[in-house]
């Protein structure tokens, strides 16, 4: 391979730029998930760097979860993953009461337009996997241990059924902040009737299987109204109590 110019510019540096070649390689299919990259040296060469600049950029590369580095061997590109998400949104709602909130509305947006767009692209494969989840969750409605990550699979059949990758991705990085908020919800409603929350899962797994948006939109509006009245006094109390 020939050597690229790398335009030497003040405000991005050369780690900055190699970063982002590397990044056109991979996006537009010149390497695919699996493939290896030049070796260090060779691509210090071919961008007429230095080793430590090649170095810095595939750091910033593993981060994001784009390339993969084992010791001895070149780097290797990624299949696309959350992992990057996973570690922000651990850190995010860490950072005070009102990241559950907003965590909440987060995944209230996500899930709307997600239940939209499955009741038109859900697949009978989806509906079957939501159908066994909701079977499951009907069994283990009263034992808060096994319920908790049935849910939080469920709701991740949900808007795997939008079949849009960074809807998925975006539940993916979610998954351990969905368990909390869930369990933070449990504790909040010592009183709680699980048949009230089993039937509005019901609700929007029927709501997919009929196709209709109408329909789907209400269920998904209405579950979320019932968590965001919970959600909103387990804030208040934990404002109270700080």
């Amino acid at each position: 391979m020939e050597p690229i110019a790398v335009v030497h510019e003040p405000r991005r540096s050369l780690t900055q730029q190699v970063t982002e070649e590397i990044t056109t390689w991979i996006t537009t299919g010149r390497y695919a998930p699996g493939d290896h990259l030049p070796p260090e040296a060779e691509l210090a060469r071919i961008f007429n760097v230095s080793k430590p600049s090649v170095r810095e950029a595939l750091k910033h590369l593993v981060a994001v979860g784009a390339v993969e580095i084992s010791h001895g061997k070149p780097p290797t590109v990624s299949q696309m993953n959350s992992v990057p998400l996973v570690n922000f949104f651990h850190l995010a709602v860490n950072s005070g009461n009102e990241s559950l909130r907003e965590a909440v509305e987060l995944r209230r947006g996500l899930e709307i337009e997600s239940m939209l767009l499955a009741t038109e692209r859900a697949t009978p494969e989806d509906i079957a996997r939501l159908g066994k989840l909701i079977e499951t969750l009907d069994r283990h409605k009263a034992d808060y241990d096994q319920w908790v990550p049935a849910h939080v699979e469920f709701h991740a059949a949900l808007v795997a059924a939008s079949h849009n990758r960074f809807y998925t991705f975006l539940q993916d990085a979610l998954k351990s902040t969905i368990e909390r908020i869930n369990r933070q919800i449990i504790a909040a409603q010592p009183a709680r009737d699980p048949a009230v929350s089993f039937r509005r899962h019901v609700e929007l797994f029927e709501a997919i299987k009929s196709g209709k948006r109408d329909k789907a939109r209400e269920a998904i509006e209405r579950h979320f109204d019932a968590v965001d009245a919970i959600v909103n006094a387990t804030v208040r109390k934990a404002g109270r109590q700080g």
